[in-house]
C-alpha cells in the first residue's frame, strides 16, 4: 500500500447504484473525478430508478458489502468516506463492522438518505434507531434535507419553520456537526446551516430555475468528502462544495422531461482556490 503522501487523494463512496447515472454511486464518482480525487465505491443496493421515480431497491448481501469495504481498506490509503443509501439495519451493521475492523479514523460524511424526492422509503424503519445511535454519532458531518431533519427530530416537515433553529436542535440532539440543507425550504435563496462546536454558519446561493435537479444531495455530500480527502477543513470543504453543487445545477441539462441532470464537468472549478 502506498502512503497518503505518495498517492492521489482517495475517497470512498458507500452508496446505492443509480442506473440513470444522476445520483448515488454514479454521481459520487463524477464528483470525485471532477475534484481530482480517485473514487473507490462499495455498492449497498441496486436500484431501478430514473429522476422522479424509484421502482425497486435490491440490497446486496451483508457479506458482499463487508468484503467490498474490507478489500478496499486493505489496498488503498483512503482519505475520506461518504455514505449514501444504506437501506437496512443489516447493511449499517456491516458498514460499522468494517469501519471498526479497519480502525478507520478518516473523515466520515453521512448523507442520511431516507426518502426519495418522489416519496419512496429508502431506509427501513427498523434501521433508523441504529442510524441515529451508531452511525450519526461517529460521523464528521451529516447532511439532512428538510424531510430527513424532520424524521431525525420526530416531527412533521411542515412543522419546521425556522431552519437555523432546527439545525441547532439536531446538533443538540446528536452532538455531531450537522449541515441542514435548504434546498426544500421556500425562500429566494438556497441557504444551508452548519452547526458545530464553533456555532452556526450559513452558506447561501440563489435558487436555480433548473429544478428539480437529480442527485444534488449526493453530489453535495460527495464534494464535501472529496474536499476533505484533499486536506481542506470542514468549513472550507462546505464553502467550496456549495459553489460546486451550484455550478452543477446551473450547467445542468434536461435529459428526461421535467427533470434536470447535473453537469459535473465544471472544468473551471478548482476546490483549492
Amino acid at each position: 500500500m502506498l502512503s497518503k503522501e505518495q498517492s492521489k487523494p482517495i475517497a470512498l463512496s458507500i452508496a446505492g447504484s443509480d442506473p440513470s447515472g444522476g445520483a448515488g454511486i454514479q454521481a459520487d464518482i463524477k464528483t470525485f473525478h471532477s475534484l481530482g480525487v480517485h473514487a473507490l465505491t462499495a455498492v449497498t443496493c441496486i436500484t431501478s430508478q430514473v429522476p422522479g421515480k424509484v421502482l425497486n431497491i435490491e440490497p446486496v448481501s451483508i457479506k458482499s458489502l463487508k468484503s467490498q469495504i474490507d478489500i478496499l481498506f486493505s489496498e488503498y490509503p483512503i482519505s475520506a468516506i461518504k455514505t449514501g443509501l444504506l437501506f437496512s439495519s443489516e447493511l449499517i451493521e456491516a458498514l460499522l463492522s468494517s469501519l471498526d475492523d479497519n480502525n478507520s479514523e478518516v473523515p466520515l460524511i453521512v448523507d442520511p438518505v431516507m426518502v426519495s424526492s418522489s416519496g419512496t422509503q429508502l431506509l427501513n424503519r427498523d434501521a433508523l434507531t441504529l442510524y441515529v445511535e451508531e452511525l450519526i454519532p461517529r460521523s464528521t458531518l451529516y447532511t439532512p434535507n428538510l424531510s430527513e431533519a424532520a424524521t431525525l427530530l420526530d416531527i412533521k416537515p411542515e412543522d419546521i419553520e425556522n431552519p437555523s433553529e432546527s439545525a441547532h436542535l439536531l446538533y443538540k440532539e446528536y452532538g455531531t456537526p450537522v449541515l441542514l440543507k435548504g434546498g426544500h425550504f421556500r425562500s429566494t435563496s438556497a441557504t444551508d446551516f452548519l452547526v458545530d462546536e464553533t456555532g452556526i454558519t450559513s452558506f447561501s446561493k440563489p435558487f436555480s430555475k433548473k429544478t428539480p435537479a437529480h442527485g444534488t444531495g449526493c453530489t453535495y455530500s460527495a464534494s464535501i468528502c472529496g474536499c476533505m480527502a484533499k486536506g481542506l477543513n470542514l468549513h472550507d470543504s462546505i464553502l467550496k462544495s456549495k459553489d460546486y453543487v451550484t455550478q452543477t445545477i446551473t450547467q445542468s441539462f434536461e435529459l428526461t422531461s421535467g427533470h434536470f441532470s447535473l453537469n459535473h464537468d465544471t472544468r473551471s472549478y478548482n476546490p483549492t482556490q
